[in-house]
Formats: C-alpha cells, sequence, structure tokens
C-alpha cells in the first residue's frame, strides 16, 4: 500500500512539474516585460527529426526558465541546420499585468516558422514642409525645462515630442526591409538627415546625447543611428552598447527592429560563422570576433561573439551584430553626456513628506542636457542620469525613478549604495521602513507608502530587512 501511494505521489508531482514549466510566449505582452537574462540552446540527437529537436530543445529552455525563476519565455530566433540553435528572453510580467496583446511572436510554442508582421496600410502622404514643420514643432503636452546647453556642447539640441506627436509620425513610418549592405541599413544611407530616417522609420524608441557632441537614436533595444549635425554617420546593431538589461527594460519591445536584420539578404542574426562565411564569401577577416567587408566609400563590419551549448563543451562562434559606416567616420567613446542634478532638491523629491509640493524640474535640474525614452510601457520619461528618471507636464514634475544604472559600465552593489547614501536615500529595506515609520506597509520585497499627495513603492532584493534597494518610484497627486 505505501509503494502503490508512492508511485502515485510521484506521478502527481511530475505532472505539476511539468505543468509549472515557463510557457512559451505565442503573443508579446500588453505590458512591456521586463527580460531578466537571454539563453541559448544547440540541440543535437541523432536518428531524430527536426521537429523532435525542436521540441527537446523548447523544453531545456523552459527547463532553464525555471532556474531563473522567470515567468514565461519569448522565442527570439531559431536556426536549422545540421543541429538546431535556439535563442530565447526570459521575462517577468509587469507586476499584476500577465495580459497578452494580439501581436504575435516571432516563434510559438507550435510553430517553428517567423510569423510574418503585416506592414500597416500606407498612411497619406504629407508634403517635405509639413512634415519639416511638425519634426520641429514644440511639444504641446510634454515640455522640456527651461535650461539648455550652449551650441558649443550640443548641436542640435533634441527636441522632446509628446506622445501625440509621436503616435503621429510613428503612423507616417514607411518601413522598409531590414536589409543591411554597403549603401544602406534598414533603408538609411550615411549622411541621411534626422528628417529622412523619422520618414522611414517613425521616432526612435529612445534619444541620447553623447559626450562627443553627436545624438545616438535607439530603434528597438539594440538598433542605434549616431548622428552628427542632424546626418547619420553610423548603423549598429550592439547587444553590449550603450545600456545594460536595466536600461533596455525601460523601453517598449519592438518586433521590426530587434533581432530581425540580414546582411545582403543572406546572413542573419545569430547564424554560425562558417553559415555567415558561406553565404558572404566576400569578407575579410580583422580578428577572431570580426569580419568586414567594404568599398572606396563606406565599411561594413560583422561582429561575432562565442556562445556556450548545454550539449557541447566547445563554445561557438554566433553573428551578434553590425556596424554601418563610412570610412572616413571615427569616433572616440560612446558615453552618455547626463543632466547635473541638485543633489538636496533629488532627495526631497525621491522622499516626499505631507503637504509636498511637486517640484518643477528647473528646480531639479542645474543643467539641462537632453535625453529621453520616447516608448516605454507609460510613456514619455527624460533620463536625467544614470540613476535618474523622470515624467514632466509643463515642467512639473509627475513622477521620479530612481534605479540602478541604465548604462554600461555596470556598476557594482557597492557603487550603487554608495551613490544612495551620498544623496541620502535609505539603501536597505530596514532603513526605508524606519525612514517612514507607520506610513509604510510592507508586501514581501516591495514596500508601499501612499498619502494624498503622493504614492511611494520601493524594491529591495528580497523580503530581508539588510535586502538592499533596487528602485524607487514616486508619483505625485
Amino acid at each position: 500500500m505505501n509503494r502503490l501511494l508512492v508511485l502515485i505521489l510521484l506521478f502527481v508531482s511530475l505532472q505539476v512539474s511539468a505543468k509549472s514549466l515557463p510557457p512559451i510566449l505565442d503573443h508579446l505582452p500588453v505590458c512591456t516585460p521586463t527580460v531578466i537574462d537571454g539563453i541559448y540552446v544547440e540541440n543535437t540527437l541523432k536518428n531524430s527529426s527536426n521537429d523532435k529537436l525542436i521540441e527537446t530543445s523548447f523544453r531545456l529552455i523552459q527547463k532553464k526558465a525555471k532556474q531563473k525563476r522567470v515567468d514565461a519565455v519569448i522565442i527570439t530566433n531559431l536556426i536549422e541546420a545540421n543541429k538546431i540553435i535556439i535563442t530565447a528572453d526570459l521575462i517577468d510580467f509587469c507586476d499584476e499585468d500577465d495580459r497578452l496583446s494580439s501581436v504575435k511572436t516571432a516563434y510559438n510554442q507550435l510553430s517553428r516558422k517567423p510569423i510574418s508582421f503585416k506592414k500597416p496600410a500606407p498612411a497619406t502622404k504629407v508634403s517635405t514642409a509639413a512634415t519639416t514643420n511638425r519634426i520641429a514643432a514644440k511639444p504641446k503636452t510634454t515640455t522640456a525645462p527651461q535650461v539648455t546647453l550652449a551650441q558649443s556642447q550640443i548641436s542640435p539640441a533634441i527636441t522632446i515630442l509628446s506622445e501625440k506627436e509621436l503616435s503621429s509620425l510613428a503612423r507616417e513610418a514607411s518601413f522598409p526591409s531590414t536589409n543591411v549592405t554597403l549603401s544602406s541599413a534598414y533603408g538609411v544611407s550615411i549622411d541621411d538627415s534626422t528628417q529622412r530616417l523619422i520618414e522611414l522609420l517613425g521616432p526612435a524608441s529612445a534619444l541620447f546625447t553623447l559626450k562627443d557632441q553627436s545624438q545616438a537614436w535607439l530603434y528597438g533595444r539594440e538598433l542605434w543611428f549616431i548622428i552628427d549635425n542632424n546626418k547619420i554617420q553610423q548603423i549598429s546593431y550592439k547587444d553590449r552598447s550603450l545600456l545594460n538589461y536595466n536600461g533596455k527594460n525601460l523601453i517598449s519591445y519592438n518586433e521590426r527592429f530587434d533581432n530581425n536584420w540580414l546582411i545582403d539578404d543572406k546572413a542573419g542574426y545569430r547564424d554560425e560563422v562558417l553559415q555567415v562565411r558561406n553565404k558572404l564569401d566576400y569578407l575579410k577577416q580583422t580578428s577572431t570576433e570580426e569580419y568586414i567587408v567594404s568599398n572606396h566609400k563606406n565599411l561594413l563590419t560583422l561582429e561575432f561573439d562565442e556562445f556556450s551549448s548545454i550539449t557541447s563543451d566547445e563554445p561557438e562562434l554566433l553573428l551578434t551584430g553590425f556596424t554601418f559606416k563610412s570610412r572616413k567616420y571615427s569616433r572616440d567613446n560612446d558615453e552618455i553626456l547626463f543632466s547635473e542634478l541638485n543633489t538636496q532638491k533629488l532627495t526631497e523629491v525621491l522622499l516626499p513628506t505631507e503637504n509636498n509640493q511637486p517640484s518643477t524640474l528647473d528646480a531639479l535640474v542645474n543643467r539641462f542636457v537632453p535625453n529621453v525614452i520616447q516608448f516605454s510601457n507609460n510613456g514619455v520619461w527624460s533620463l536625467l542620469s544614470k540613476n535618474v528618471q523622470v515624467k514632466h507636464y509643463n515642467n512639473v514634475i509627475q513622477k521620479v525613478k530612481l534605479s540602478e544604472s541604465i548604462n554600461y559600465p555596470i556598476e557594482s552593489d557597492e557603487q550603487f549604495m554608495a551613490y544612495l547614501k551620498s544623496i541620502n536615500i535609505p539603501a536597505t529595506r530596514e532603513a526605508m521602513l524606519a525612514h517612514f515609520s507607520d506610513q509604510a506597509s510592507a508586501w514581501y520585497e516591495i514596500i508601499n507608502v501612499e498619502s494624498d499627495d503622493f504614492v511611494l513603492k520601493a524594491e529591495f532584493t528580497s523580503e530581508d530587512d539588510d535586502a538592499m534597494l533596487i528602485s524607487l518610484e514616486v508619483e505625485y497627486l
């Protein structure tokens, strides 16, 4: 009897375990998810069909996702050669929102064929003059503070557009092919204007001001356009560039720009190096992880990264990015130039008290540098520093968020704790509860404070008293 009971319990536990694996999504979430990690699976099974290989590989990914304790999996690429290679994002849903949209993922749990995304019906054409005026127009509902850099420090300035204007420009975009050649990438050529870029691809997901006086426009989470004097000078797709995972998670998914490019209509994202060399037999090798092709005018560099396999001890080189630029164009660094903040005012904004009036951006910022996320899950955000983001309306701060660094180089826990100390923000769960005393309510790693004037949410690494602060967000009512 006891043996039978054990067998029954074992069978039930196996069923529960299988069902508890994080699902592979067929549709993108309504709310832009947090990407916890990326995963690469390579699988070779002798005397097995490709369907069996794919099924086995999907199960490996789900098991890895379960180990990471994430909510779900989004398959981003699938390569069928003499083996199966699959890449995926391991994601967590937004708080209390696990709804799925009608937008299909590129690959789903049943079909390995990529879903083609239909282009929107072409919008009514507008005159060049009208487009120019719309792009240059001052925002109606979201305005920048009246603090600007001298023209010698940044030229031209980034215009912060309203959400209504962004939506209008996005509808007018033509969205050409995703092909990358020595003459163009995504239909954009070197020295094209920013107006031309917006006409083709719509407004950028995010805009950054760089220390070398250039601008970086980001489409999706990886596709970068470097701009000097209103002209495109470099186009690149890089996993590790300006933003780390924390920064990329602030930006909405965009299936048009992430992981869907082809080099000369032949070689694609995460293709093996031997496949790429066979498809593009004119490439020249400059190092183990870099190949180039060029003409008298432009240079196209292909970048490869090593990936370990679950089933093999030998890592493989896979195509992960490209850089397309003029042969004459060279860059020193990719550092973001941020605003200078009033530390005392920042502390007041992040730790409000009863009857505290919302601050103006002018009061918070000593010197304003335009850096903005235009497409996030909840509207337009200005990035004031690598740790501080704000939403503002008519120069009045509506929301402020403090987080770990959004860009490279990645800061250590010690560095972030030191920064929190420098601006007098409680760095641990215990200290935050003590600061707000009986105003605060705690739920595991989350602390909430609600009043008539503001709502505060602080997230920590765990529910332990000494757990470190990860993010702090305040919304003024």
